[in-house]
């Protein structure tokens, strides 16, 4: 599921804003007794009251990976559903400030999840306070989300599985993709 078949125990999420990962990443762990962890880059905003800087973001997505191995640690034989993955602070750093540098050490990251999923923007758009930036800003995200996975993750034998639909419908895929 991951490159040469990675026996990680870590689901990484890949999406723009409101596109379902942390209700997945709910309903996995209600599923299959997994364990979250949860996007550091919400807790930066409610904790400083204001979006990162470009300066901001590698130690952003470093502390989202710290999070990641801390949380392997804590949790030895649990699931670790991370929302998101690592990447996807990659993937906003290019977004909001045109900065690709993150990108080769996200995706060299990315190689270190059992499976990759990416939850499309099928569902409506729903504001949150000063987490959500718009639809506009999600479609953006996700068109940035395709390109990486084409020019960074397939390159590399990292499979990225897109997922629709309601919460059960994504559930079941993922659930699905785990038996495999």
């Amino acid at each position: 599921m991951s490159a040469a078949g990675g026996t990680s125990r870590k689901i990484g999420l890949l999406g723009g804003e409101c596109t379902g990962k942390t209700t997945l990443a709910k309903a996995l762990c209600d599923h299959l007794d997994a364990v979250i962890v949860p996007e550091y880059l919400r807790e930066f905003v409610s904790t400083t009251g204001r979006a990162p800087t470009a300066f901001e973001q590698s130690n952003i997505m470093t502390t989202q990976i710290a999070a990641e191995n801390a949380a392997l640690v804590a949790s030895p034989h649990a699931l670790l559903v991370c929302d998101p993955a690592a990447l996807m602070t990659a993937i906003y750093s290019l977004a909001y400030f045109g900065d690709r540098s993150l990108l080769d050490s996200a995706a060299v990251h990315a190689a270190t999840y059992r499976t990759l999923i990416w939850c499309g923007t099928d569902i409506p758009w729903e504001p949150d306070g000063n987490q959500r930036d718009g639809p506009e800003y999600r479609e953006q995200v996700d068109g940035l989300i395709a390109e990486v996975v084409g020019s960074e993750l397939v390159p590399a034998g990292i499979q990225v599985h897109r997922i629709d639909g309601t919460v059960d419908d994504r559930l079941l895929a993922v659930v699905k993709l785990l038996e495999h």
